[in-house]
């Protein structure tokens, strides 16, 4: 088979070759030790085939920024990487940072490109061949930046020096299965090797692995051409142009760029429907969705129509996705993930896998429950029910009568062992844990910076953060107090310990307790200079002075969810005057009682989604 090297995943390389034709040239700065380098300075004009689409060389030492490469024209966006320089700065990790103020209403953030994750790279190629199966070699080629609980960050998401030889490895093995597997009648049905039936088997192609419809005069078809030609048969030749497709960045890479009116740039119909499919089915778009946006294209609908036809489509309760889109944004933001990540001391107490799923299955209920049924955070943190099986009843101490296997709405009023809402759920309370114990820092960390947006000072250099076993009777809590409670360690402790206080009636598996260590429990809060710059006094996770109720009636939640949430859906934590998109979202939220699934629509419906402003 022709083995073409269009290892094209370089983001300025695209921005310049996507740009073309703006007659807008696009400048890239140096490579760094992160990265597969960077491109040189492109020349408006000449289309996906113009100058820029060949990375420059940069060069830097540690910690510094490589200087800019200059490179010129290749074809289908071929082109060589860059060397090194120094580290990829990354994004804060712990609470988001602080929304810039909005001076114009309105006012979008910057163009960008994002790469796809790994997840969203696999499910996409499988996707494109309908790989149902998982039949296809699809390699593990991406290892993406965890950054804010999330590994969605388009700033940390690159194409990096080594990735380059894995792509172009994995590529060329996807296309010989795809060969041998029957799959390139997906995209062509004719098999003869001439330029018409190379034509039609690259715009077919190209509409998926592009996710856009690639017009008859576009001049990528020519460049691709030229490589089907090559080949010695219509299958050399279809897997040639598969490789190379699946390492060009218009795949590799989600374009956000859009074309100018006036001072904004207005996305086309295509890169919203690549936004509205990774957003809420973490895959590229199907082709109902790629109709619509061929639909917008030719003028028969408009972008809203588009949009809220889809998402409507997309987030119905019976579509394979409408779970996928909260949950995908969920399990970030709380960190419900490390229900299976934590690190549990079998020894003290011994907790299976089956135990830990039926805890995802029940936290997942509940919040799918409100999304789907208008319901806000709010009602799932006082949820007076959840959603048992009789092997998890038993877990929590719950009557069994009436479970079976299958898991049901349980109401939990006047129960003793089980305080209502999400907080309570094992889901966090194993998440949040010591192996042997509770973690009331760990519990109240969670809550200051992901539900409260305060972030959290580190600990000061060379300050010995071991903690100690306790010598002496006393309850996790009093433990806790005595260690953190003097010194440099309280500046920092009382914003989370005195909160994660509340959860102190679990314990590290999150079963119920009334005594920890034969001593009575306390569970009364402190959340120490809230966002409003208050000391609240609380007690327990449930009840009119409880945490749960202050979570839930609190507006600083709500607005930190959206700006998680946001974050979650445009891939960037903050660009200026941020506070614009942050304050259409909340409008629009209110205005359905701050709903889980209105609150995603809002953030679908800001201008943000669909315009962008020229870079800074």
């Amino acid at each position: 088979m022709l083995r073409p090297c269009l290892v094209a995943g370089l983001a300025a390389a695209l921005m310049a070759s996507a740009c073309a034709g703006e007659g807008e040239a696009i400048t890239g700065t140096g490579g760094n030790s992160s990265s597969a380098g960077t491109s040189g300075t492109g020349s408006g004009g000449s289309g996906a085939t113009g100058s820029g689409a060949t990375a420059g060389t940069g060069s830097g030492t540690a910690g510094d920024t490589g200087t800019a490469g200059t490179g010129s024209g290749a074809t289908a966006g071929t082109g060589t990487a860059g060397t090194g320089g120094g580290p990829l700065v990354m994004p804060p990790k712990q609470a988001i940072t602080a929304a810039m103020p909005c001076t114009t209403t309105g006012t979008p953030g910057p163009r960008k490109l994002w790469r796809l994750t790994g997840p969203q790279f696999m499910s996409s190629i499988r996707a494109i061949f309908n790989d149902t199966t998982g039949a296809a070699p699809v390699a593990t080629v991406f290892q993406d930046p965890i950054n804010l609980g999330f590994a969605i960050d388009a700033q940390a998401l690159l194409v990096q020096e080594l990735n380059a030889s894995q792509l172009q490895d994995n590529a060329e093995a996807i296309a010989a299965w795809a060969a041998s597997a029957n799959k390139l009648s997906i995209f062509a049905s004719c098999t003869t090797k001439d330029t018409t039936c190379g034509t039609t088997f690259i715009r077919g192609f190209g509409r998926r692995a592009f996710r856009q419809t690639l017009a008859t005069n576009d001049p990528r078809i020519a460049s691709y051409l030229t490589i089907f030609m090559a080949g010695s048969s219509f299958s050399d030749g279809a897997q040639a142009v598969i490789s190379a497709m699946l390492q060009s960045p218009y795949f590799l890479y989600r374009t956000e760029i859009g074309t100018q009116s006036g001072g904004t740039f207005n996305l086309t119909s295509f890169e919203v429907a690549t936004e509205l499919a990774y957003l809420l089915t973490g895959n590229t778009p199907d082709d109902t969705l790629l109709s619509a946006a061929d639909s917008v294209s030719a003028g028969s609908l408009t972008l809203t129509a588009m949009i809220d036809q889809q998402a409507t489509r997309l987030l119905a309760t019976t579509a394979p996705s409408n779970a996928t889109a909260l949950m995908g944004f969920m399990t970030g933001w709380l960190g419900l993930d490390r229900l299976y990540t934590t690190a549990h001391d079998d020894t003290v107490f011994s907790m299976s896998k089956t135990i830990r799923d039926e805890m995802n299955t029940e936290s997942q209920s509940l919040l799918v429950e409100a999304f789907n049924g208008n319901g806000s955070l709010a009602s799932v943190l006082t949820a007076d029910h959840t959603f048992l099986n009789a092997d998890l009843a038993t877990f929590y101490g719950l009557p069994t009568t009436g479970l079976t296997t299958a898991f049901k709405s349980v109401p939990l009023a006047g129960s003793t062992v089980r305080d209502p809402g999400l907080l309570a759920t094992g889901t966090i309370l194993n998440g949040y844990a010591r192996p042997d114990t509770s973690s009331p820092t760990q519990r109240g960390h969670m809550v200051r910076s992901r539900m409260l947006c305060q972030d959290v000072n580190p600990p000061p250099p060379n300050l010995d953060t071991t903690f100690k076993p306790s010598t002496m009777p006393e309850t996790t809590r009093q433990h806790f107090v005595n260690s953190h409670s003097t010194g440099a360690c309280y500046s920092c402790h009382q914003f989370m310990d005195w909160i994660g206080f509340g959860f102190e009636a679990y314990d590290g598996w999150g079963r119920h307790r009334t005594a920890d260590n034969s001593m009575p429990i306390d569970t009364s809060v402190t959340v120490y200079s809230d966002p409003q710059g208050k000391n609240v006094s609380l007690s327990g996770l449930t009840g009119t002075n409880s945490l749960g109720s202050y979570l839930a009636a609190s507006d600083d939640v709500k607005r930190c969810m959206q700006r998680y949430w946001s974050y979650f859906a445009y891939g960037t934590s903050s660009w200026g005057q941020d506070a614009c998109t942050y304050d259409s979202i909340y409008q629009e939220a209110s205005s359905n009682s701050f709903g889980l699934k209105a609150t995603l629509m809002a953030i679908i419906h800001a201008k943000n989604f669909t315009q962008r402003v020229q870079d800074p």
